[in-house]
């Protein structure tokens, strides 16, 4: 991570901040953007700039992103397993709150029921990781043949072993690419598929032309994605709801893999967050916004997370449904997020959508 040009940022406003307060007659201007600052970091508006200041140059990017997906990418078997610690790795969250909203069906089920009762012929599937969506496309009847893209040589080499292992070589094939920058040619696919993908993408628009492009007419634009808060700088109001209803955990389910007991909800620091993963979340809140200027959404689901996400992060393991205290406590919280994004004072931090090209 780069660390100068956000050090040099911050020089700049402070001293800029001390001249506003050592001239008079720019005082209330000095006061009234302290109080706009503040705000703005209550809500976290201010992940904006601050993302861009810690942001590696283009090829440190490309570089330490391609690492990171190429780890990440050989420790997705186990979260596929449902052997995970985030909330979308647990079965009985999946089964319980998030399949219901798709008429209790997989989401893969619900492509092929809704938008894919013939299979399309060719699919694309945009930072495929493990190639584990690819395979599902597959076994679902939602495309005959599907293509994946990966900004990680090592994440692509894993795709390619898994498919010839499962005998799927002739109708999966592979290329190392970053998206951003990859032809993706024209009126190529029957579907395009982001699956978790887009909050990794800086160049939103570029990459939705991209993809319009390469699209049939009639082809479909499948997304499955984090549409919270950018570089997860939760607003202050979204961390006190997590945390109070944390706090009615009870502290055995509470306790991390590591062993210790997770006391409260801490909204991550920027810097950390880009140290671990540049790409992460990186213009998040910005998708469905921009999806809508090129494409046509036929179908969207937004299916929560503004809660269960956070909350359960690193303890959703501990929860046995078998247990009827761990089910009254998991429906409690499930009724808690409902609730929440029922009042308008919160909007759902994930959601499912289907588009075609305009």
């Amino acid at each position: 991570m780069s660390g100068r040009s956000n050090t040099g940022a911050s020089e700049r406003l402070n001293s800029l901040r001390q001249w506003l307060k050592r001239v008079p007659g720019l005082r209330p201007l000095y006061l009234v953007g302290r109080a706009a600052w503040r705000c703005a970091r209550d809500i976290g508006l201010n992940a904006y700039w601050q993302a861009e200041a810690v942001l590696p140059s283009s090829s440190r990017w490309r570089r330490r992103v391609s690492d990171v997906w190429g780890t990440q990418a050989q420790q997705r078997e186990q979260l596929c397993s449902g052997e995970g610690t985030r909330w979308l790795d647990s079965v009985d969250v999946l089964q319980d709150y998030v399949f219901p909203q798709f008429g209790r069906r997989d989401w893969y089920q619900y492509v092929a029921d809704h938008w894919c009762r013939e299979p399309r012929a060719l699919g694309l599937s945009l930072c495929c990781g493990d190639g584990g969506v690819e395979r599902n496309l597959l076994r679902f009847g939602i495309c005959v043949s599907c293509e994946g893209i990966d900004i990680s040589e090592e994440a692509v080499r894993l795709c390619q072993e898994k498919a010839a292992a499962e005998g799927l070589a002739n109708r999966l094939s592979y290329w190392a690419a970053d998206i951003e920058a990859a032809n993706l040619g024209r009126g190529r696919y029957d579907a395009v598929i982001a699956w978790m993908a887009l909050h990794h993408v800086r160049r939103l628009r570029r990459v939705f032309e991209k993809v319009r492009r390469a699209l049939k007419p009639d082809g479909i634009f499948i997304v499955n994605e984090y549409v919270g808060p950018v570089r997860f700088q939760l607003p202050r109001k979204q961390v006190e709801l997590i945390n109070s209803l944390l706090a009615n955990v009870p502290e055995d389910l509470r306790r991390e893999a590591g062993g210790d007991i997770k006391q409260r909800f801490l909204r991550p620091r920027l810097a950390d967050i880009v140290d671990r993963d540049p790409s992460e979340a990186v213009h998040s809140d910005r998708i469905v916004p921009l999806l809508r200027r090129s494409f046509t959404v036929v179908d969207c689901v937004e299916y929560g997370g503004t809660v269960l996400n956070w909350l359960l992060d690193s303890i959703v393991q501990n929860f046995q449904l078998e247990d009827p205290a761990h089910r009254a406590v998991l429906e409690r919280l499930y009724e808690a997020e409902r609730s929440a994004l029922a009042s308008g004072e919160f909007s759902s931090d994930f959601t499912f959508v289907v588009a075609r090209p305009r």
